[in-house]
């Protein structure tokens, strides 16, 4: 469940990264993992409401999604699972991000997904030739879904230290490469480029921050998709668009958001303006619709971007969960309004 410590080959890579000080990684804008305050809630009153939950913070029904029934993409289709994971096919390639399908947390309590209309599971993939790994958090890096998914994958690429994670639960290490911020990998004419998030990484209690986490360039030659990974707002946004923009979606955090984490998480906000520097024509908002992370209404991400995105250049794509859809449709529904 927690994952492994790298091999001697991960570690010299490790050791040489610039944005390793020899005992942990480091962001590029100094951030505070906790931003609270004298103000904020007693630490009791929040994690009361966290657990015991406040009004709205799950959804009443059912969310509504599709089956998958067997589907396999065409190039420039995609499908949003819900959260951060999302498939897309591309110049041959079906790719995967951050694929999380059961909890999203170790813990016996909390973690579990929202009810669906028609549950997804990782039996219903289709085959996947590369699976982009955000960072090792539970809600991102998922050890069943891995495990489940594992002969069905062709390669996995993940941030540097995250690779001993799935050599232990007994993914081949020749189906995975591990990257440095702003290294590539390419595979069929895709390149894949891990860029920097601002944001930190861990799966037990003395493990924070000793893998690397980051955000993902897909670059293909019919289609330039940003995912963001998780993240609070900084200058780098502006740096990726002018240096690998304009991009056609960009797939951004947008949920799980507080003023007591305010610098690792992006306020719905702030993901509009990230996006707007990135240069995407589109933006699909996850890390919605499918957890309980945060103490807002479950609604409240979409509704507050939904909001900003009338003022930006931006287009809102919003499809249900588990329903294929190309960014040439009209995918900017609101479902979630029923």
């Amino acid at each position: 469940m927690f994952g492994g410590k790298p091999d001697n080959t991960s570690q010299t890579k490790i050791t040489q990264s610039t944005h390793f000080n020899g005992e942990t990684f480091e962001n590029l804008t100094p951030t505070k993992i906790s931003t609270r305050t004298e103000d904020s809630p007693s630490t009791w009153d929040f994690l009361e409401g966290f657990i015991f939950g406040v009004e709205g913070k799950n959804p009443s029904a059912p969310v509504p999604s599709q089956s998958l029934n067997g589907v396999l993409l065409q190039d420039g289709e995609m499908i949003w699972f819900g959260h951060s994971t999302v498939l897309m096919a591309t110049n041959g390639l079906s790719v995967i991000t951050d694929p999380v399908f059961y909890r999203a947390s170790p813990l016996p309590i909390g973690g579990a997904p929202f009810e669906l209309q028609a549950p997804i599971t990782t039996e219903q993939l289709p085959p996947i030739d590369v699976v982009l790994i955000s960072h090792d958090h539970y809600d991102h890096l998922d050890m069943q879904a891995v495990k489940d998914m594992a002969k069905q994958v062709k390669h996995f690429i993940v941030p540097l230290g995250i690779k001993a994670h799935l050599q232990h639960w007994g993914i081949n290490s020749n189906k995975i490469t591990e990257l440095d911020w702003y290294e590539s990998k390419t595979i069929n004419n895709v390149n894949f480029i891990l860029a920097p998030s601002r944001h930190f990484s861990g799966r037990g209690l003395t493990d924070r921050m000793k893998t690397l986490w980051g955000s993902w360039i897909v670059n293909a030659p019919a289609l330039k998709v940003y995912f963001s990974g998780d993240g609070g707002y900084s200058s780098e946004f502006k740096k990726i668009g002018s240096t690998y923009g304009p991009f056609d979606l960009a797939i951004m955090e947008n949920g799980a958001y507080d003023q007591n984490w305010a610098q690792i998480h992006m306020f719905p906000e702030q993901t509009i303006k990230a996006s707007e520097e990135l240069k995407a024509s589109n933006l699909l908002p996850v890390h919605w619709g499918k957890y309980d992370l945060a103490n807002h209404h479950w609604l409240a991400p979409i509704q507050r971007l939904s909001k900003a995105a009338k003022h930006s250049e931006v287009r809102l794509v919003t499809p249900i969960i588990g329903k294929p859809f190309t960014l040439n449709e009209k995918t900017n529904q609101t479902w979630w309004a029923d």
